[in-house]
Protein backbone atom coordinates (compact mmCIF):
# COMPACT_ATOMS: atom_id res chain seq x y z
CA UNK A 1 0.00 0.00 0.00
CA UNK A 2 1.37 3.24 -1.03
CA UNK A 3 1.21 6.02 1.68
CA UNK A 4 -1.50 6.20 3.75
CA UNK A 5 -3.31 7.73 6.44
CA UNK A 6 -5.69 5.86 9.31
CA UNK A 7 -8.29 7.88 11.28
CA UNK A 8 -10.05 5.78 14.16
CA UNK A 9 -12.58 7.26 16.22
CA UNK A 10 -16.18 5.28 17.94
CA UNK A 11 -15.99 1.98 16.76
CA UNK A 12 -14.55 2.81 13.45
CA UNK A 13 -11.33 2.72 11.31
CA UNK A 14 -10.84 4.55 7.92
CA UNK A 15 -7.25 4.31 5.76
CA UNK A 16 -7.08 7.34 3.65
CA UNK A 17 -4.40 6.72 0.70
CA UNK A 18 -1.86 10.20 -0.33
CA UNK A 19 -2.47 9.52 -3.61
CA UNK A 20 -5.99 10.54 -4.76
CA UNK A 21 -7.11 10.80 -0.70
CA UNK A 22 -8.76 7.77 -1.89
CA UNK A 23 -10.70 5.97 1.17
CA UNK A 24 -8.54 2.56 0.66
CA UNK A 25 -10.21 0.86 4.42
CA UNK A 26 -13.53 0.74 6.38
CA UNK A 27 -13.30 -1.17 9.62
CA UNK A 28 -15.47 -1.49 12.04
CA UNK A 29 -14.41 -2.17 15.90
CA UNK A 30 -14.61 -6.13 15.26
CA UNK A 31 -11.96 -5.63 12.47
CA UNK A 32 -14.55 -6.41 9.44
CA UNK A 33 -13.75 -4.72 6.21
CA UNK A 34 -16.88 -2.95 5.13
CA UNK A 35 -14.57 -1.93 1.67
CA UNK A 36 -13.90 -2.67 -1.12
CA UNK A 37 -10.76 -4.49 -1.20
CA UNK A 38 -9.78 -3.60 -5.10
CA UNK A 39 -9.24 -6.61 -7.56
CA UNK A 40 -8.35 -7.36 -10.62
CA UNK A 41 -11.98 -6.55 -11.99
CA UNK A 42 -11.38 -2.77 -10.30
CA UNK A 43 -8.22 -1.75 -8.88
CA UNK A 44 -9.77 0.74 -7.11
CA UNK A 45 -11.02 1.44 -3.88
CA UNK A 46 -13.44 4.08 -3.26
CA UNK A 47 -11.82 7.46 -5.49
CA UNK A 48 -12.70 11.12 -5.10
CA UNK A 49 -13.99 11.64 -8.83
CA UNK A 50 -13.54 16.03 -8.82
CA UNK A 51 -14.55 17.86 -10.45
CA UNK A 52 -16.08 15.68 -12.88
CA UNK A 53 -17.37 11.45 -13.00
CA UNK A 54 -16.55 10.60 -16.42
CA UNK A 55 -14.67 12.08 -19.33
CA UNK A 56 -15.02 15.06 -21.37
CA UNK A 57 -14.85 15.75 -25.34
CA UNK A 58 -11.36 15.49 -26.15
CA UNK A 59 -10.40 15.55 -22.56
CA UNK A 60 -10.69 19.54 -22.88
CA UNK A 61 -12.91 21.87 -20.50
CA UNK A 62 -13.82 25.12 -22.46
CA UNK A 63 -14.99 28.04 -19.58
CA UNK A 64 -15.11 31.79 -20.63
CA UNK A 65 -13.31 31.05 -23.80
CA UNK A 66 -10.38 29.64 -22.16
CA UNK A 67 -9.40 25.86 -22.75
CA UNK A 68 -7.95 23.74 -19.96
CA UNK A 69 -6.98 19.97 -19.95
CA UNK A 70 -9.19 17.84 -17.96
CA UNK A 71 -8.45 13.64 -17.54
CA UNK A 72 -10.91 11.47 -16.96
CA UNK A 73 -12.38 12.01 -13.53
CA UNK A 74 -10.90 15.55 -13.25
CA UNK A 75 -7.26 15.82 -11.01
CA UNK A 76 -8.48 14.61 -7.31
CA UNK A 77 -8.28 11.16 -8.26
CA UNK A 78 -4.51 10.65 -9.07
CA UNK A 79 -3.48 13.87 -6.91
CA UNK A 80 -1.14 13.47 -4.12
CA UNK A 81 -2.19 14.90 -1.19
CA UNK A 82 0.45 15.24 2.05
Amino acid sequence: MSDSHTLRGDGIAATILAQGAELSSLRNAEGTELLWQAGPQWPRHAPILFPIVGRLKNDTLRHNGETYPMTQHGFARDHRFA
